[in-house]
């Protein structure tokens, strides 16, 4: 009978450490510190058509190299993941989103981009083919940035 329990009392204790580890990778929805950009008040949505995975294949009309490009995955509600290369290594982080309607003459919206390392960027955004390719396009100081991105299945 005491082999039975320590048996059974070694089950528990592994099982309860499995739990406690794999509850320690779940991502902590509570700490989400991202909100709407100053001034859009309550005044944005999360438009459903940005959902999915988005690969950048053009900037500025040039075409992009396998390790310049970036990955946008929006996940709906405002949360996604932004992922980039570097020295050869993808790498990615956390982002928040947030759509707002806009004054521009080229799309009728605008995109709020807030990126976990602290970085935002508020650009304007349209698509084309089916809502199958994803333009997104901003000023830096008098020039006009236009970045393409392709839906693609995932992020490799």
């Amino acid at each position: 009978m005491k082999k039975i329990s320590i048996h059974l009392l070694y089950f528990l204790m592994v099982l309860l450490g499995a739990t406690t580890f794999l509850t320690g990778c779940v991502e902590d929805d509570d700490y989400w510190p991202y909100s709407p950009p100053p001034g859009w008040d309550s005044n944005y949505f999360y438009d459903q058509d940005l959902n999915g995975t988005w690969e950048l294949v053009q900037a500025n009309s040039q075409p992009v190299g396998r390790y310049d490009t970036n990955y946008m995955e929006f996940y709906g509600g405002g949360r996604g993941r932004y992922y980039y290369y570097d020295y050869g290594r993808l790498y990615g982080e956390s982002m928040a989103y947030f759509c707002q309607v806009s004054g521009n003459t080229t799309t009728s919206y605008q995109i709020n981009v807030q990126y976990e390392n602290g970085d935002t960027s508020t650009m304007v955004y349209w698509f084309t083919d089916g809502y199958n390719t994803l333009w997104l396009q901003w000023q830096v100081g008098n020039r006009t940035q236009t970045y393409l991105y392709e839906r693609v299945s995932r992020v490799p």
